[in-house]
């Protein structure tokens, strides 16, 4: 297991990574995650997808993807303050891809120094 605890979107997230897929060239992580609002707390599902692909000798593509997914907690959560899923995933979207977006070349570098450690 492995927790991330970060801001996103305003709100506080525990994520409680457990591994799906362990192979040297994909890694797939699975969470339950909670989330602190300043509404209250809830869980939210995460699935994070991280692959590497050989392009040539030289130059390998990284591909970072996160899913949230709905929680019976979070649908409830929202159905009590009246928010609509749809709106909410809206919202969320833009939140996601862009702190998707900042990481995903941080992760890439990081991945690079190992392997040319190991070379």
């Amino acid at each position: 297991m492995s927790i991330n605890v970060e801001i996103l979107g305003g709100s506080l997230m525990v994520q409680h990574y457990v591994e799906e897929i362990g192979k040297p060239d994909h890694l797939q992580l699975v969470s339950n995650s909670d989330v602190f609002t300043a509404t209250g707390r809830t869980k939210i599902g995460v699935i994070w997808d991280l692959a590497v692909r050989k392009m040539d000798d030289e130059t390998c593509e990284f591909t970072n993807t996160v899913q949230s997914c709905f929680t019976p907690e979070l649908t409830n959560f929202l159905a009590q303050q009246g928010i609509p899923v749809d709106l909410f995933r809206a919202g969320r979207k833009p939140i996601s891809e862009a702190h998707n977006h900042q990481e995903t070349p941080m992760f890439a570098k990081s991945i690079e120094r190992h392997a040319l450690r190991q070379g």
